[in-house]
């Protein structure tokens, strides 16, 4: 037996706030506030909790007992309730995140129906029964619980129900679904001096959440970036939070930064950084009480050396659905692969996540939603974070929108509604700390300056393991569909082919927009410190989806797909090209590795949309099913896949996708329901040496440990392309073989009639013969910065080249 182990909380010393403290953590976040001492639900969601995270019930044998005071701050219209729920735990995972959010526990309490309730039991109140101050007392062990319950007048009663075995958490409540019958109530209660203590109790302390609840870091260029997550602290608690280096076994404080108050977060930049090493870093916080005491927080982590000298190990990730989380069997994958970079490309919330509705005004409570369910991600993937290099990026539901279509970021006419139409439907507050809590981490933006409203931009490049990446939004200032379309329903659901595909396409229909289009033709001519490239943007740059939501829901073009406008999407793959860069993103649902197509199929780069991690509406592709032809199916012959032309005139050779089973629903099992859903992450190596990109396509519920190819990866995966790849076929364009005396340089071809760029790339060892999708005459810069020589006057011949040129550098 356990020795006895006790907790106590109230709250007279800690100031009036949203967050409760590290002990605990209340579900909604912006229902619940520390206020005069007392721990106050201010929402209505039915059963607002506060959980009990460090102490908990053990399943052995022993005794508990778990109190509080209660007060009834406000009646509401409909009669509420408020208790605990004992012994909270989740069949699925015993992960106290998943505890938290889907645990089942024995509800005991109070309604203002006028009874009290254990479990079945039920015991009626008289009429006189105090509500203003009570306090509710469980006593138990594996085999009773009994509850007693005494107003501050002296009124007492007691119930008591047998059990079988308990374990788990504990928490309060407001606001219990009692039964199918009766309403939960809209009734304020305070808690206060919240206790549990017993030989059945167990001391967790690495359960606690904050006060850092996580971080994200990324190193470019010799400049460190890292950002704090903090929760709602209060205005009087410390508005400062420092980040400590280890020195030779010494922590000295390099940075102190004050908290953000709308973001609750603090962001620190360290220049002429020393990335040949690890440095062990740590965030200090201290929490500062009413009276003055101290307690300082630390939360530890790693900045790792740049991995310049061996293969970038890359995780993919998106779309992150409630009813797969916490994640766990997909979290302890990807630690298995331990990956030198995330990349979360969109959608780190839903609206329902949480098991709870946004709320979308007042400005305050809309971003203490969001925040609420924001934090549930870090939770979830915040030990990985604090070691690897984090790219965050935010897309629709991020901003609570189900598709978006921003228009540099003007404000949505005529308010929140449609996800159809353009425009950002929430505050330019929230959507601010959206930017800033998902990308406070990147390298300051290529143009800071701000857009429609005064938001926020993050649009930025990041080089790390040799490899450059640019980050952009394909959301933020894509044109609104209701600029072309001409048919009854949904601005963005084409449902029947068009003859005459012009209409789409007119004058003023943007993608990416002008600002990033000049961010994109700059990056793609910076290759300091880096042999490949790679963009990674929310959407694919097609429209690869046939059935939406239902294998009965066909459509047969989506404008919130990035195959549309098809001349913003041809813009981008063409610069793409010219850079052989690779792209890697989310959003679809739908895992698929296609090789875009421009002139031909064929003829651009390669996309990798990553599978979600948890997934809640599918999609599928399967034009085998609508009788498409296939065409050029890969050597692989999975269904479903070869060369097809999307609703937009896109030419996309679809070299592997991973729809959904056709039964999609397992009710006994969260984490195989995601299984089926084709929910799971994306896992890329880069070999800089031999200039290969590795792609894995895992699944929720993989064995990265003894991967089973058929059973663990979707069908197609994994694959292996060369960078060069990303050129494209079909060239016929060659100029002459060039060789340099120095490996491994840079090379630029411009094309002399028009000045504009060809190709860029560097080579792979010292000979190369460029193949072009364009002829004519052409200028060849080998090397950078100072040590470069140019070769003018180089002529493209169809098919073959027999001539030669050296470059000695």
């Amino acid at each position: 037996m356990h020795k006895k182990t006790e907790f106590s909380a109230n709250f007279d010393n800690t100031h009036d706030r949203v967050w409760v403290g590290k002990d605990f953590w209340s579900i909604p976040l912006e229902d619940w506030k520390v206020e005069e001492g007392q721990l106050h639900c201010v929402g209505t969601v039915p059963q607002s909790r506060v959980n009990l995270l460090t102490h908990v019930l053990s399943p052995g044998e022993g005794e508990f007992q778990a109190s509080a005071k209660i007060m009834l701050a406000e009646n509401g219209d409909i009669p509420g309730s408020a208790g605990f729920l004992i012994g909270l735990h989740d069949e699925e995972d015993a992960d106290v995140k998943a505890t938290c959010y889907f645990g089942e526990g024995i509800k005991a309490g109070v309604s203002l129906n006028g009874y009290a309730f254990l479990k079945d039991e039920k015991i009626e109140l008289p009429e006189n029964f105090v509500w203003d101050e009570f306090t509710i007392t469980i006593k138990g062990s594996n085999n009773k619980l009994t509850m007693n319950l005494v107003d501050y007048k002296g009124f007492k009663t007691e119930l008591s129900c047998p059990v079988d075995g308990i374990e788990g958490l504990i928490a309060v409540a407001n606001n219990m679904q009692l039964s199918v019958n009766e309403k939960p109530g809209n009734a304020h209660f305070a808690f206060d001096n919240i206790k549990l203590s017993g030989s059945k109790v167990i001391e967790k302390p690495d359960n606690a959440f904050g006060p850092v609840l996580w971080t994200m870091h990324t190193l470019s260029k010799a400049t460190v970036k890292m950002m704090a997550l903090l929760p709602p602290v209060g205005k009087d608690d410390n508005q400062q939070v420092s980040l400590q280096l280890n020195e030779n076994g010494n922590w000295k404080t390099v940075a102190t930064e004050k908290i953000e108050p709308d973001s609750r977060t603090a962001v620190f930049k360290l220049e002429n950084w020393d990335a040949s090493q690890d440095t062990e870093y740590r965030v200090e916080y201290i929490e500062k009480g009413k009276d003055g005491t101290e307690m300082p927080d630390y939360y530890e982590g790693t900045i790792r050396k740049d991995p310049v000298d061996r293969p970038l190990k890359f995780g993919g990730l998106t779309c992150q659905f409630t009813s797969g989380y916490p994640y766990t069997p997909l979290v302890e994958n990807l630690t298995q692969l331990e990956p030198d970079m995330l990349y979360f490309s969109g959608d780190q919330i839903y609206e329902p996540n949480g098991g709870y509705q946004i709320k979308r005004e007042p400005v305050e409570a809309s971003i203490l939603s969001y925040l609420g369910k924001y934090y549930m991600f870090g939770w979830a993937f915040g030990d990985l974070m604090r070691n690897t290099p984090t790219i965050c990026t935010p897309d629709d539901h991020d901003v609570f929108h189900g598709n978006l279509w921003g228009e540099g970021g003007i404000e949505k006419p005529g308010g929140a509604g449609s996800s159809d139409t353009r425009g950002f439907m929430q505050s330019v507050e929230m959507v601010n700390v959206v930017n800033r809590t998902q990308c406070g981490q990147l390298p300051d933006p290529y143009n800071p300056t701000p857009i429609e409203q005064g938001m926020s931009v993050w649009y930025t490049d990041l080089t790390y393991g040799r490899v450059s990446f640019a980050i952009i939004t394909d959301r933020i200032f894509k044109t609104g569909p209701e600029a072309v379309s001409d048919w009854e329903g949904r601005h963005d659901h084409m449902k029947e082919p068009r003859e005459d595909l012009s209409f789409l396409d007119k004058p003023g229909v943007e993608m990416i927009g002008e600002r990033q289009s000049k961010f994109l033709n700059d990056w793609a001519t910076d290759w300091q410190g880096a042999d490949m490239k790679v963009l990674l943007s929310q959407t694919v740059f097609a429209n690869v989806a046939t059935h939406h939501g239902s294998l009965e829901n066909y459509l047969y073009g989506d404008l919130d797909s990035g195959g549309w406008p098809k001349s913003g999407r041809d813009k981008v793959i063409r610069l793409m090209r010219k850079a052989a860069a690779f792209h890697i993103n989310g959003d679809q649902h739908l895992p698929t590795l296609v090789q875009y197509g421009l002139d031909e199929y064929r003829d651009a780069g390669w996309s990798f949309n990553t599978p979600a991690i948890c997934n809640f509406y599918m999609r599928w592709f399967l034009p085998d099913e609508l009788g498409l032809p296939v065409v050029d199916r890969p050597e692989h012959g999975y269904p479903n896949t070869g060369k097809y032309e999307d609703a937009f005139g896109n030419k996309n050779f679809v070299y592997a996708v991973g729809n959904p089973g056709k039964i999609t629903v397992d009710r006994e099992s969260r984490y195989n329901n995601a299984q089926i859903r084709s929910s799971g992450f994306g896992f890329v190596t880069f070999d800089q040496k031999e200039r290969t990109i590795g792609i894995d396509a895992w699944r929720f519920l993989a064995d990265v440990e003894n991967p089973n190819p058929v059973r663990d990866q979707f069908p197609g995966w994994p694959k292996q392309i060369s960078q060069f790849d990303n050129l494209g076929m079909g060239a016929e364009n060659i100029l002459p073989e060039i060789s340099v005396n120095q490996p491994n340089q840079l090379m630029e071809i411009r094309n002399e009639e028009t000045g504009e760029l060809a190709q860029i790339y560097r080579i792979k060892g010292k000979t190369v013969q460029p193949q072009l999708h364009e002829s004519g005459t052409f200028t060849v810069i080998i090397g950078e910065n100072d040590n470069k020589q140019e070769t003018s006057g180089l002529k493209t011949q169809k098919g073959e080249n027999p001539e030669k040129v050296l470059v000695e550098l």
